[in-house]
């Protein structure tokens, strides 16, 4: 009897224990941990310089077509990051500036530290930049046996274009390169994940209007976690869905044309903590051809704690230029920081007929002292020109909140009476330093109405 008591007493003591780690397990997920992600494969590395983020070594990409090194790693909690270099370091800046971080020189090193999964870029004069992808760790990693799941393992496979069908998986392996295009249509409930790349230059082609990822009428769409490297043509763009989640993607594309994150006729779109370097506009989000694709409206679209970098064409986002749409509303800006534009940070050639309600920039930092805002209704070279609609668009709500730039013009201008930018707002920005308090400070036309500025002593 004894024995028997002893045993249950040993079992129930071992399932107690069991259940305690299983309780504590998240909160150990909380620790200072890093998983470097691999090489990618094919990819030189770096010759400049070596990199270390708690400790551990992180192989550093030298993604020369981009004119970038990058170095990608899970992270849960505080990054310390230690950067050797070949020769001395003249001077060092850790980007987005609001973050705040001071990195430490000395000799022919950087260190610095910051805490949680964030897209920075670190420059060096005279190195390419160095951008850090830090996403959190992997979840739920799908198994390679699943008949739902196309799943790419660590290596170089060149797939062509993947077709994910409805209630699909495609996961892209750490370490895995993926040559190819992603091509979803009427399909829903898909989810492309993983830290992997999806590599679109053969595939992604400027003269077929080809994007290196594509969701066309669909809905429950994820997308979260991976690489995508440019062709010649949008890396991405989602039509005429409903439902979509992106996150934690950096996009690097060289070429014209090659916008990162592009909507058009979306509802419940969000795309989260991207890096994207484009050489065109960062965000396109537009309304292109209704004699094709129906007026499709946009509404409840929201990008936010994004990093954009575009240097030779391009805006850092840009609402248009077509907007073949009765409708564009509750779009939101949230937490963004451009790094580098060529044109304006914000731009609108709004050349169509959208009622454009709600739209938000809050949080907005932009690092480059050049055109900040750019929003113009007219008619331009792509305004319809297939005879489908000829005809002017309007603004209604247009709201900056903590819009920030250490340097450029703010300009506005509607098309005429009928066709306006009406109730806009400017609370808390500051350009130069110096806070927007008064019409003095930008340039508008006789078509802006109702444009007020807020500044509270927090500021």
């Amino acid at each position: 009897m004894f024995t028997e008591t002893k045993a249950v007493l040993s079992f129930l003591l071992k399932c107690f224990v069991a259940a305690t780690m299983l309780v504590a397990a998240p909160f150990a997920m909380a620790a200072d941990t890093v998983v470097p992600l691999p090489a990618i494969p094919g990819v030189p590395q770096s010759t400049t310089l070596s990199l270390k983020v708690n400790g551990r070594e992180v192989p550093v990409n030298y993604e020369k077509n981009f004119d970038f090194q990058t170095a990608a790693f899970c992270l849960s909690g505080t990054a310390s990051v230690e950067i050797a270099f070949n020769g001395p370091v003249p001077n060092c800046t850790v980007h987005p500036l609001r973050h705040k971080i001071t990195p430490v020189v000395k000799g022919q090193s950087v260190s610095f530290s910051f805490a949680g999964p964030l897209k920075l870029v670190v420059q060096i004069e005279g190195q390419l930049p160095l951008a850090l992808i830090a996403t959190p760790p992997e979840q739920d990693v799908p198994r390679q046996a699943d008949s739902k799941v196309i799943y790419f393992t660590p290596g170089v496979h060149d797939a062509g274009v993947i077709r994910p069908q409805s209630g699909q998986t495609v996961y892209f392996a750490p370490g895995a390169l993926v040559k190819g295009r992603i091509e979803a249509k009427d399909a829903s409930n898909v989810t492309v994940k993983g830290r992997g790349i999806l590599d679109s230059g053969r595939y992604s082609v400027r003269k077929d209007k080809t994007t290196g990822i594509l969701f066309e009428r669909c809905s429950n769409v994820v997308v979260e976690g991976i690489g995508l490297r440019g062709g010649t043509w949008w890396q991405s763009l989602y039509l005429a869905s409903r439902d979509v989640q992106v996150s934690n993607m950096n996009l690097l594309g060289k070429t014209v044309n090659t916008d990162g994150i592009d909507i058009d006729g979306v509802k419940n779109f969000t795309a989260r903590d991207c890096f994207i370097r484009s050489e065109d506009d960062g965000f396109g989000w537009h309304a292109v051809d209704a004699r094709a694709n129906g007026e499709l409206t946009t509404e409840d679209a929201l990008a936010e704690n994004c990093v954009v970098w575009n240097t030779g064409a391009g805006n850092g986002l840009r609402i248009g230029a077509s907007m073949e749409s009765p409708l564009f509303q509750n779009i939101t800006f949230r937490n963004i920081d451009i790094l580098k534009h060529a044109g304006a940070a914000i731009r609108s050639d709004h050349s169509d007929w959208a009622w454009c309600k709600n739209i938000r920039f809050e949080n907005f930092t932009d690092e480059t002292p050049a055109k900040t805002v750019e929003i113009v209704i007219a008619k331009t070279r792509y305004s319809n020109d297939n005879g489908y609609k000829d005809e002017r668009g309007h603004f209604d709500g247009l709201h900056f909140i903590k819009l920030v730039s250490p340097g450029g013009a703010i300009d506005l201008r509607g098309a005429d009476a009928d066709h306006l930018i009406d109730n806009v707002t400017f609370e808390d920005c500051a350009i130069g330093g110096v806070p927007l308090t008064s019409f003095q400070q930008i340039t508008v036309n006789p078509f802006v109405k109702n444009v007020s500025f807020k500044t509270s002593q927090a500021q």
